[in-house]
């Protein structure tokens, strides 16, 4: 299983034990949406934790820095952006504003 970071994803009942390790580990839940990993989730805590109770390897996949989106596995390991973003005509100017904006709260 992969997991994107920012991305929200289902689980199936892993009990309360679990859940109350990834709430630990500062996963982020809601009802409605299911989990997410965030800038503030301990993600080794977070994967290893699932790794164990989903009995498979739970990986951080890369994603997209302009759309979120995971990346295609075919790119390098330099890629930042998805081929969809970096086609489109205003791809250079989403990407400055998004790391200016990335800047203004570090």
């Amino acid at each position: 299983m992969k997991i994107v970071l920012n991305s929200w994803f289902q689980l199936p009942w892993v009990g309360k034990e679990v859940y109350v390790d990834l709430m630990k580990a500062k996963v982020k839940r809601d009802t409605r949406l299911g989990f997410c990993f965030t800038s503030e989730t301990n993600v080794p805590r977070a994967l290893s934790v699932l790794s164990t109770a989903l009995d498979e390897q739970v990986e951080l996949a890369r994603s997209c820095f302009i759309c979120d989106k995971p990346l295609d596995e075919s790119l390098s390991e330099s890629d930042t952006i998805c081929k969809e973003c970096a086609s489109g005509e205003d791809s250079y100017d989403i990407y400055v504003m998004k790391f200016a904006k990335l800047m203004e709260t570090a």
